[in-house]
């Protein structure tokens, strides 16, 4: 799903239309049965699409929501995730200011998961 919408905007949709809409159609009926679980990472996808889509509002307004709702329910690894992905978002975006905040916030998040390659990923190629 994330992959395919990643890959998606650096090689243009066509190829990955399919995998997309299958991917997104599945997370969708996996939130409506376990919201606590998939909500989350439901709009994670969605903010993706509508980056993938041009809706720049629309894709902001959902990487915070994604990382919110991770966040309220201690999804660490998923919330670290979201912000990477936000900061992705920002700083393809020009506004390296805003992408630098969420950066440093999915690096500690990173941190307090433990995930250490992560860590260094992020601040050798984002910070």
């Amino acid at each position: 799903g994330l992959a395919a919408l990643a890959l998606a905007r650096k090689e243009g949709t066509q190829e990955w239309n399919d995998k997309i809409g299958k991917a997104m159609d599945q997370m969708k009926v996996w939130a409506s049965r376990s919201p606590w679980n998939f909500q989350h990472k439901l709009e994670l996808m969605n903010a993706e699409y509508a980056y993938l889509k041009e809706d720049f509002e629309r894709a902001a307004e959902g990487y915070e929501l994604a990382v919110s709702l991770a966040s309220e329910h201690r999804f660490l690894h998923e919330e670290a995730l979201a912000l990477e992905r936000a900061g992705i978002f920002y700083l393809e975006r020009g506004d390296s200011i805003t992408a630098m905040a969420y950066f440093t916030k999915s690096r500690d998040s990173y941190a307090k998961w433990g995930a250490c390659s992560k860590v260094a990923f992020i601040e050798q190629h984002y910070l």
